[in-house]
């Protein structure tokens, strides 16, 4: 008999409810036709039952793979980090470097924009975006900014960007090793006198 036990199901075997992303999911293999036929359980549907047709049984972990596409898409991209970084603060140049990135993240067609509407004087201009990636709404504001305002951020989050795409290497350590150091500089030797060597 070939041993071949597919991936772990999307939705309990009893229940058929859909597993979320690291849901402990117990799983049975069953030999059925010369073949092992797979099972997956939530903890509410697990058979209590002895299954002679057992091959084997063991617990595991459901792993969504959108998730975990969100997951490394979110981490492959250092705009999307940067500007999850600037959505959480409330410093007005943050949120300035925010909104930059947030339009550089629509334009990349990583974000959707869902809608746009006029806040009051403090609030601003507010706009709900769509993260494709990990299907997060998020939120930006136009506080109005001025132009001296958006091209101080579009410098410093270019700069940021520029860091996380190429970090720069680690300069070397200014200590000097006991090979590199220079050997210590002689003193000058004492002339000493004989005995009997004065003038007389």
């Amino acid at each position: 008999m070939e041993i071949k036990i597919s991936k772990c199901a999307a939705k309990c075997h009893g229940c058929e409810q859909e597993f979320v992303h690291e849901q402990k999911v117990h799983s049975a293999a069953r030999i059925e036709d010369d073949s092992l036929e797979r099972r997956d359980y939530c903890a509410d549907c697990v058979p209590k039952d002895k299954d002679p047709a057992l091959f084997c049984s063991w617990e595991t972990q459901f792993n969504d793979p959108k998730v975990l596409e969100a997951e490394r898409q979110e981490t492959l991209s250092p705009l999307r980090r940067l500007f999850y970084d600037f959505a959480d603060s409330s410093a007005r140049a943050d949120m300035a470097q925010a909104f930059l990135a947030a339009q550089l993240l629509k334009r990349q067609k990583a974000f959707r924009q869902i809608r746009e509407s006029e806040g009051s004087e403090d609030t601003g201009r507010v706009t709900l975006f769509l993260d494709r990636a990990t299907g997060r709404l998020i939120e930006t504001r136009d506080l109005n900014f001025s132009y001296t305002e958006l091209d101080e951020a579009r410098v410093l989050l270019l700069e940021k960007l520029r860091l996380l795409e190429s970090p720069e290497p680690e300069q070397p350590s200014a200590e000097v090793t006991d090979e590199e150091a220079p050997p210590p500089e002689k003193e000058p030797e004492t002339a000493v006198e004989e005995p009997g060597d004065e003038d007389q």
